[in-house]
């Protein structure tokens, strides 16, 4: 699993990452506790998978000048 730390901007990130594909990764909701967002992950390489979703919401307009953590979920 993979986790988000988001203080704003949370209910564009899950309508972007949740029950998606993006660049051949799925992600799904699992959690979200205050700004931590923790997604399940399809890929096996969860650091990828990590900045694959960093990668997608820095890409939108809104998240291009958002400040958020993305890392794997222990």
């Amino acid at each position: 699993m993979i986790f988000l730390n988001a203080p704003i901007q949370q209910d564009e990130i899950i309508a972007l990452l949740d029950d998606q594909t993006v660049n051949g990764v799925h992600y799904k909701l699992t959690s979200h506790n205050g700004m931590k967002l923790v997604f399940q992950t399809d890929a096996d390489d969860l650091e990828a998978a990590a900045a694959n979703a960093k990668k997608a919401i820095k890409a939108q307009q809104w998240g291009s000048v958002l400040f958020f953590q993305a890392g794997v979920e222990k």
